[in-house]
């Protein structure tokens, strides 16, 4: 049996897009389409309707937390706050 993980990992490999930073994620996209199909069972009916958030948003929280994805952003955040940490 394939795990959340693996599924999603085998999306994202069929669209060359294993190593991709999460602000590449295209909102209309074949990715976008295959990801959304797949969560969507997962993912609340508001958001589904981007009435309570929006999908493309969650998508994105879920790749990472999966790790599938790096958040850049984040990543550079925590790097500058160590940083800061550690002049102190």
């Amino acid at each position: 049996m394939k795990t959340e993980y693996d599924q999603v990992k085998a999306i994202l490999k069929r669209h060359n897009s294993l190593d991709m930073d999460i602000d590449d994620l295209d909102m209309g996209g074949e990715l976008y389409d295959d990801l959304y199909t797949y969560f969507q069972a997962d993912m609340p009916y508001g958001i589904q309707k981007a009435r309570t958030g929006m999908p493309d948003e969650w998508i994105a929280e879920r790749l990472i937390d999966l790790k599938l994805v790096s958040d850049q952003i984040a990543e550079n955040d925590y790097r500058e706050d160590y940083a800061q940490r550690k002049a102190y």
